[in-house]
């Protein structure tokens, strides 16, 4: 579905991007240019706007029959989120994910991109501006860190021997969940050697398929932030599911919770764990 050729001129288009609607504008935010969403800290700057364009555009040069599913263009009508379940094939792009990161100046974001064909994830991208480097995969073909200079390197998650919980390091948003969800989970926490949030999806993600990371449970269920991911991560030799059914997480959903860990029975042993 996507070829090697798509894939470069996909990620040509996110570095071209960074270059010049992102990092001009990375610790150069005006206090414009910097709004607020459905919180003080969901925020969304011209920055994010202008590469949501610029990538769209690219986006309809590079796969002309796509529907192009962008986060902010769902935040100003939520029924472009009914594209990628109604589409043969769209884009997911989140411009910038971790945009209260971006503001404050730290150098925690990236920019997320994901190919959908009938409601499967078929290319993922998470591509970090500042190192100019990403982490892809095409479905089937496997997942890959892409250096600044193209070349390849194949990522493989280790089957190391059987960890304990203690020894765990997992990653959950536990700031997007409810007051009554942060107060129930939270003392569940205390089982595995460390849980954090480094508020970036595009982040968290690479360092999961790295290997960095024993698990990792989704916040609100958004596309633009674990459709790429979630394919990278299993293409790594990871495992994923949603927490509720132990189904398989598709890019349309939008109820419910993602969990990834190494393996099915690391899965279960943390799903235990949590709930």
């Amino acid at each position: 579905m996507i070829s090697e050729k798509t894939e470069s001129e996909l990620l040509g288009l996110l570095r071209a991007t960074a270059r010049a609607e992102i990092l001009p504008r990375y610790r150069a935010l005006g206090h414009d240019d910097i709004t607020s969403k459905t919180s003080a800290s969901d925020l969304v700057t011209i920055a994010d706007q202008g590469a949501e364009k610029m990538i769209s555009a690219g986006i309809a040069k590079i796969l002309p029959d796509a529907e192009i599913v962008g986060e902010e263009a769902v935040s100003e009508n939520p029924n472009v989120l009914k594209r990628i379940g109604d589409s043969e094939l769209s884009v997911i792009i989140d411009p910038i994910d971790g945009t209260w990161n971006f503001a404050k100046g730290l150098p925690l974001f990236g920019v997320i991109l994901a190919v959908v064909h009938r409601s499967e994830t078929v290319f993922g991208a998470l591509y970090d501006p500042v190192m100019d480097d990403a982490t892809t995969a095409r479905k089937g073909q496997g997942a890959f860190h892409v250096s600044r200079d193209g070349s390849r390197k194949q990522l493989h998650l280790s089957k190391p021997e059987r960890k304990g919980l203690a020894d765990m390091i997992g990653a959950v948003p536990h700031c997007l969940y409810t007051p009554e969800e942060r107060q129930r989970i939270a003392t569940r926490f205390v089982a595995f050697e460390r849980v954090l949030s480094y508020r970036c999806a595009c982040h968290e993600y690479r360092i999961l398929a790295e290997g960095s990371l024993d698990f990792s449970m989704s916040g609100p269920l958004k596309p633009w932030d674990h459709a790429a991911g979630e394919l990278i991560y299993r293409e790594a030799g990871g495992f994923a599911a949603m927490v509720d059914t132990m189904t398989p997480y598709r890019p349309d959903m939008t109820e419910g919770r993602l969990l990834l860990a190494r393996s099915r029975e690391a899965w279960r042993e943390i799903h235990e764990a949590l709930f």
